[in-house]
């Protein structure tokens, strides 16, 4: 029989969840050539024992193009054996090693970091297509010469090839960044996550001059910006940074995370100006909330409002295609927002609005400030629960869009008369949810979707393990929509 050409395979291939495709290296050579890239293309350095055991398998491999490093917690040998004291291991490491009887806990310690460290930069070094790499500190105490050799050392090394790094790094080596600029000459995308724990604001204005120094000299290369901030993070004020950054030319999209109060950001108009600095470029940009900030005093109420101002009256951004934005700090008036979108929706082409789940009527409103939007394919959506309703204005609004996520928690037959302000029960009609998923799938039975040109729609199981929707779901919607080809569950709520 003739054997397949290696590219068909590799086609094949394609089509298999990479969870599986890991446990089919045996198939073929091309099977396990395929395996091998996708098993080594990212890695994650997370422990000294199982980063020994990765290092024999990658050596030198152009396979890995990512590297993430989670530094670890480096601790004096402890001895192999209870039935032997401490002071029997001292006496018998010293007959091997003098300097064993003498060291001190703090010496060993330095020691084996120095060991493990050196292994594992060694092996980076090696890497000759390693176009990512990932600092992520977990916010522990960490030695200084932890970070010298994972960046001061490492990245003159790697730099020159790297396109993508991440870094979250403790406030004190902020003011050391700059240094790391002048290697990364080819980078086009950075994400820095800001820890500042309980450090006071002026120390913390002192240390962000670094960071400031540092993205305005990557600045001119640059294509992505993310920033995101640990809601620990008690004094942060991101106008210290925000304020004093230049304007990158190439900067194609723009990420913020912060907690959804605007702690960190007392005062928007920097973050403004910023977007205002870049609206000419941005086709990507993304508003983002965490947990409430820690906070040394009560913050304005009107910091909760971050978002609003933020694009409240702005200038046209002639180029943004893709835009997500969180709701929750927009919980009270949704009119900066259908604003925004009118003004956006002739090139959007990808819209996320996360964080709140949409009631019918504010459903209505938001689909109609994007009505017929020509180049709109994409759409990430929560609404307070699936009804057929929702489905049809879906369709007769957006007859273009191809992927759909659609988060929910609970599932009706229809909408409740005053659904703004009402609440779903078990006794809402007097029936039970059970029932009015029946009800919902029957309704269902009686729609064609023929115009609609979806092709992808993920959903969210039931939130109550006793009641599964899914399968059946699926089965529904592919039924009414012609031309759905990928059904899938929903795994990371919008």
């Amino acid at each position: 029989m003739t054997e397949l050409p290696s590219d068909i395979w590799r086609h094949i291939a394609g089509f298999i969840p990479v969870a599986i495709l890991l446990t089919l290296y045996s198939v073929n050579r091309t099977f396990l050539q395929v395996a091998r890239e996708n098993r080594y293309r990212a890695i994650d350095f997370v422990a000294y024992k199982s980063s020994k055991l990765l290092i024999k398998h990658i050596k030198c491999s152009p396979l890995v193009h990512s590297v993430r490093i989670k530094p670890w917690i480096v601790s004096p040998k402890e001895p192999r054996s209870s039935f032997w004291s401490p002071a029997t291991w001292k006496t018998l490491n010293s007959c091997i090693s003098s300097r064993s009887f003498d060291e001190d806990p703090d010496a060993q310690v330095a020691r084996r970091l120095q060991k493990q460290v050196r292994l594992v930069t060694e092996a980076i070094r090696g890497l000759p297509n390693l176009h990512t790499y990932h600092i992520d500190w977990d916010g522990a105490p960490i030695r200084p010469e932890y970070l010298t050799a994972l960046l001061d050392s490492l990245i003159p090394a790697i730099g020159h090839n790297l396109s993508t790094l991440s870094l979250k790094v403790p406030l004190h080596y902020m003011h050391s960044l700059p240094r790391l600029a002048n290697p990364l000459s080819q980078l086009q995308s950075i994400a820095v996550t800001i820890h500042t724990a309980s450090h006071v604001a002026r120390d913390i204005s002192e240390k962000m001059e670094g960071l400031v120094v540092f993205l305005n000299t990557l600045l001119r290369n640059l294509r992505s910006i993310s920033i995101q901030t640990t809601p620990t993070s008690t004094y942060l004020d991101l106008g210290l940074l925000f304020a004093p950054l230049g304007r990158g030319r190439r900067l194609t999209s723009f990420t913020l995370y912060i907690p959804f109060d605007g702690g960190h950001l007392p005062n928007p108009k920097s973050l403004r100006k910023f977007l205002i600095n870049h609206s000419s470029t941005l086709e990507s940009l993304t508003l983002g909330t965490t947990r409430a900030a820690a906070h040394h005093a009560p913050s304005a109420s009107t910091n909760n409002y971050w978002i609003r101002d933020a694009v409240v009256n702005h200038p046209p951004f002639p180029s943004l295609s893709c835009l997500s934005l969180a709701l929750r700090p927009l919980r009270i008036n949704l009119a900066p927002l259908i604003k925004c979108l009118t003004g956006m929706r002739p090139h959007l082409r990808m819209l996320k609005l996360t964080e709140r789940a949409l009631e019918y009527a504010e459903l209505v409103r938001v689909l109609d400030a994007l009505h017929d939007a020509p180049l709109l394919r994409v759409l990430s959506i929560r609404v307070r629960w699936l009804s057929p309703e929702v489905i049809d204005r879906l369709a007769a609004t957006l007859p273009n869009l191809t992927v759909l996520c659609l988060s929910f928690a609970e599932v009706v037959h229809h909408e409740p008369a005053g659904s703004v302000c009402s609440g779903l029960s078990v006794d809402s009609y007097g029936l039970s949810r059970e029932s009015e998923l029946m009800l919902f799938f029957r309704e269902l039975e009686g729609k064609n979707y023929s115009r609609w040109n979806l092709s992808r729609l993920a959903v969210p199981e039931c939130p109550r393990g006793q009641m599964k929707w899914l399968d059946a779901m699926g089965q529904a919607f592919v039924r009414c929509i012609p031309g759905l080809m990928t059904f899938e569950e929903l795994v990371s709520t919008v």
